[in-house]
């Protein structure tokens, strides 16, 4: 990441204490926008200098630059692309606050120990209304870190079980729940994550590596 990028999530990002879900998920196409406006200002680029370079119209840049208007998805890996960012660079800059389980997940996983933190992140996830598999998956993993469940639901044998492919999201969920696992599931997701080998993300390897060791 770009010392310039570093200093806007700097600036964006004060180490909340709250975890909380935005209701207003234009509030983070706008944050995509200062930061699109504030990188190509430092790299002194133009608006018309953007436009050339991508077809889109000053207009349209400015703006979603001003956080006036939204832009397709397309529209934004244009801007991104040009501007030499990746999706992870993006992710890395902490605008998209609403990318809440990934977050969770992470934080659980760093914060394993800590009674609290695993608290608070299981009575976000009890506050939705309905959970999604691996939200649920999350939440009994949760259970089971805090001692108020001490066996595997079936839910989350089902999860683990039933994986096609192994994201960051998941291999946080499955480094936390190796301990509880069956020996046949942990050497089920042991080959799963070999499978990733060629599309690794940091993650990714280190869980593979966890399991690999016990896996084989």
């Amino acid at each position: 990441m770009s010392k310039q990028l570093k200093k806007w999530n700097k600036s964006q990002n004060n180490e909340k204490e709250e975890i909380t879900v935005p209701r207003d998920v234009f509030a983070e196409v706008q944050h995509l926008g200062a930061m699109i406006r504030e990188l190509r200002e430092g790299r002194t680029m133009s608006v018309n200098d953007l436009a050339v370079a991508t077809g889109l119209s000053t207009s349209v840049i400015s703006k979603f630059e001003r956080g006036q208007t939204d832009v397709h998805l397309s529209t934004a890996i244009q801007l991104l692309s040009y501007m030499g960012l990746t999706l992870e660079d993006v992710y890395l800059a902490n605008i998209f606050n609403g990318f809440s389980m990934i977050d969770w997940a992470e934080k659980a996983y760093r914060f394993a120990d800590n009674r609290q933190v695993l608290e608070r992140i299981l009575t976000e996830l009890e506050a939705k209304k309905h959970l999604l598999q691996h939200e649920q998956a999350l939440a009994d993993i949760l259970l089971l870190l805090l001692g108020e469940q001490t066996k595997c639901t079936e839910n989350l044998v089902d999860y683990f079980e039933n994986l096609d492919s192994v994201l960051s999201f998941d291999a946080y969920l499955a480094l936390l729940a190796k301990p509880y696992l069956p020996t046949w599931l942990i050497q089920h997701i042991g080959k799963r994550l070999g499978n990733e080998a060629s599309q690794r993300s940091p993650i990714v390897q280190i869980a593979w590596e966890h399991y690999h060791q016990t896996a084989f």
